[in-house]
């Protein structure tokens, strides 16, 4: 993929994102106000589950010093499953995605889109009285 196309594609995905996102969010992403590594994460997250790879590795390169802490958790992460493989389950990891994702939802104005956001990141599945992740 050519430089050109991938701005491309970015630029789609973060003007989509703009669009669904709430104020802080975009503020703290056009850095007029602080952004914290548990805002990069959860932004990170959302962006991942909304499959916006090209916006995601964007905030990534926007970002590097919350993208290096990430990928240095991430590595230790996976060297504590090896040895304990329910650490995700009783750290509580899915829950909070859940909630990350539920928010994201519950927060964009336009309920059409609310909606398709739903259904793709697909919280309004219930299992066991709570929603599940994709």
């Amino acid at each position: 993929m050519s430089t050109h196309d991938f701005d491309k594609e970015t630029e789609k995905e973060q003007t989509l994102f703009y669009s669904l996102c709430c104020q802080e969010d975009k503020l703290k992403l056009i850095g007029e106000i602080p952004m914290t590594f548990i805002d990069f994460l959860r932004i990170s997250c959302i962006l991942f589950h909304m499959n916006f790879a090209f916006y995601e590795t964007y905030l990534n390169e926007l970002f590097p010093e919350f993208y290096q802490k990430k990928e240095c958790m991430l590595t230790r992460h996976n060297d504590i499953l090896l040895e304990y493989p329910n650490y995700y389950e009783d750290e509580c990891f899915e829950e909070t995605i859940r909630i990350w994702l539920t928010e994201f939802c519950d927060q964009i104005a336009d309920k059409s889109m609310q909606t398709v956001c739903r259904k793709k990141l697909k919280i309004d599945l219930i299992q066991n009285g709570r929603p599940v992740i994709p």
